[in-house]
């Protein structure tokens, strides 16, 4: 739990004592083909852990933690949420093939939501979190070996932090942008760093995972399950908010049977707000302060 605080409070992680490395390295191809071989098997996803997060609205911090659970399914499938004892549910993202929302409950109290197919349309500084982005940061999305399909990945290897870089760019109307930058170990070819962009080269999202831990497989020899990152620390500079997580035991799923989870209930959108007193449609145009609703 520890580990989360640093981050959260501002300062700065200790610089890596690693030595650089000078050997050998591999081609695109291989590396893509290792770090394939490990997503492929990640089809979903569903931990219980712990999370911390400071969440800025409107120029105020406020300070939420508690239980975590996590679910994911591929392609787009996407819920955290995080709950207190007494108070329920004071943290949620979602994402499903339509719309994204986050609800903080507490002072806060609001739910933003927004449909993905205006989510490039939208203001960052819009909503604290933008959950259309915390997709890209859980490091289990498989890569396409089409490397000529744009969004279009080049590599680049940190001799510093010895891991390949694998950047991808996209074409605009008058240029090429990078979109992301994800680091991946040389020796085991699991993310450790993943920077997100806007069209101008500015970081939305900065997320330094580590602490992979093994995914049961069912059938699958026990040294060829997948690994996933357990420790997740976001930095969102627009917002000036930051998230950590750990997750203690991911799994496929939670068990076997049909009503076992994730499924398509997992990812069902809130409707009415989700029980928060404000309610956001990012897809429109901010209210003018005085318009807005009071806190």
């Amino acid at each position: 739990m520890l580990a989360l605080l640093p981050l959260l409070a501002g300062c700065p992680p200790k610089a890596s004592q690693r030595q650089m490395y000078l050997g050998p390295t591999e081609p695109m191809r291989d590396v893509v083909q290792e770090i394939n071989k490990n997503t492929d098997r990640l089809p979903s996803m569903w931990s219980r852990g712990y999370f911390e997060a400071n969440v800025v609205d409107r120029g105020k911090s406020h300070f939420v933690n508690g239980d975590l659970l996590m679910l994911y399914r591929r392609p787009d499938d996407l819920r955290i949420v995080g709950k207190k004892d007494i108070a329920g549910t004071v943290f949620e993202i979602g994402s499903n093939p339509e719309r994204y929302w986050l609800r903080v409950g507490g002072d806060v109290d609001t739910m933003w939501w927004g449909t993905h197919a205006n989510a490039g349309n939208v203001d960052p500084k819009q909503i604290p979190i933008p959950p259309a982005l915390m997709l890209e940061v859980l490091g289990i999305s498989s890569i396409d070996t089409n490397f000529r399909q744009p969004p279009a990945p080049v590599m680049r290897f940190n001799n510093d932090a010895d891991a390949y870089m694998l950047l991808w760019t996209l074409p605009l109307a008058d240029r090429w942008a990078a979109q992301k930058d994800v680091w991946f170990d040389r020796q085991t070819k699991l993310p450790m760093k993943v920077l997100l962009y806007d069209a101008n080269g500015r970081v939305v999202l900065l997320a330094d995972l580590s602490n992979h831990k093994p995914v049961e497989v069912a059938g699958v020899p026990k040294d060829q399950w997948p690994k996933v990152a357990a420790n997740y620390r976001l930095y969102f500079p627009d917002s000036d908010t930051s998230v950590a997580f750990e997750l203690d035991r991911p799994m496929l799923k939670n068990g076997p049977g049909p009503n076992t989870v994730p499924n398509d209930r997992s990812f069902a959108f809130p409707e009415e707000g989700g029980g928060a007193n404000h309610v956001i449609p990012v897809d429109e145009p901010a209210a003018a302060p005085a318009n807005a609703a009071p806190r």
